[in-house]
């Protein structure tokens, strides 16, 4: 997607070095900074500090750092390096997928070359779901003034390219729509603020940061034509894991009648978990909810505490958002049904 005008992938294999390259999402909106690695412990401490984080991306990330591995320490890739990356993010499918898929290219005992294509086609297959993502989604969201919600970030920092709940806005703006996004702030981390606004913006799409307690209220004063967000897991009977606050939202929209969609890729969804109630729920440290991370007058990034000295915090990354709570799911295969119907 865009950035200054220019192209970029939130995540890729980078041939000039032979090594894996990402956007350094904390360092968002601030600075726009990829990084450049050939160490394969450099790719999984990314994904653990969220410098990369969203689904598609983590899995992706993964990928090319197993490629990397098996290029600078092939001894070990079983070991100790699958094991690795398998324990950096517990919620997110998309990253168990991505390790399954580098585990049996290595079993055949491949060349580095051959490694590496495994991982570049992983991701070219990522990015080429979330456009045909948005084709539908595009059709779903077109409704009303298009004035459409949406909670963190699924964008294309989130998913490679494209994003999976943005996917669908971009194709309405390419369209010649003028789609307008209420962006909830999603805390404790701020990736909506931070990101999909930021995301939003690059592309022209016009958009206003809110409070994540006010989307409640803009749905009963009838200012929300849709709602559509992403996912980190989706397990058999459609129930859909995301990122907290995602279930708060689904019980507004069901009361003021407005349509949700999750948007996700067919790599997000998990035929091994049965219902919500089997997905591990990420806990994340207590300092994501007592501090922020903001610019000072001198425009320094500073990690500033704002809550109250002495008390602990309960910070859940994700949490479950039942299937009868939507409208639909859109994967690139179109309108999907879970398993149990």
């Amino acid at each position: 997607m865009l950035v200054n005008g220019s192209l970029f992938r939130a995540v890729n294999w980078h041939a000039e070095s032979g090594g894996i390259q990402w956007v350094d999402q904390l360092r968002l909106p601030y600075h726009f900074e990829q990084v450049i690695s050939c160490n394969p412990e450099d790719a999984a401490t990314a994904i653990e500090s969220m410098q990369v984080r969203g689904a598609p991306s983590i899995g992706v990330a993964a990928a090319c750092g197993l490629a990397l591995a098996w290029k600078q320490d092939r001894k070990n890739f079983f070991d100790h390096w699958l094991p690795r990356f398998r324990a950096t993010r517990p919620t997110a499918v998309n990253l168990f997928h991505a390790c399954d898929m580098m585990q049996a290219c290595a079993a055949t005992y491949p060349t580095t070359s051959q490694m590496i294509e495994c991982a570049q086609s992983y991701a070219d297959s990522e990015v080429s779901a979330n456009q045909r993502i948005g084709e539908y989604m595009a059709e779903l969201l077109a409704v009303g003034e298009r004035r459409i919600l949406t909670h963190c970030n699924a964008g294309w920092l989130a998913a490679v390219d494209w994003g999976t709940a943005t996917s669908g806005i971009y194709h309405l703006a390419r369209a010649g729509e003028k789609p307008f996004v209420w962006v909830d702030e999603t805390r404790p981390r701020l990736q909506g603020a931070r990101l999909t606004a930021w995301e939003l913006s690059q592309e022209g799409i016009d958009c206003r940061i809110q409070a994540d307690g006010a989307a409640a209220w803009m749905m009963a004063n009838g200012k929300v034509d849709a709602i559509v967000v992403g996912a980190d897991r989706i397990a058999a009977n459609g129930d859909v894991a995301n990122k907290i606050g995602t279930y708060a939202l689904s019980l507004a929209a069901r009361e003021h009648g407005v349509p949700m969609y999750v948007a996700a890729p067919t790599s997000s969804f998990d035929k091994d978990c049965h219902c919500g109630g089997d997905i591990l729920i990420e806990q994340r440290d207590d300092d994501e909810v007592l501090c922020m991370d903001g610019l000072d007058g001198c425009g320094q990034i500073q990690h500033v505490r704002v809550a109250a000295s002495g008390v602990p915090a309960n910070n859940p990354a994700f949490d479950v958002t039942p299937n009868a709570n939507l409208s639909g799911i859109v994967s690139e295969i179109g309108l999907w049904r879970s398993c149990d119907t």
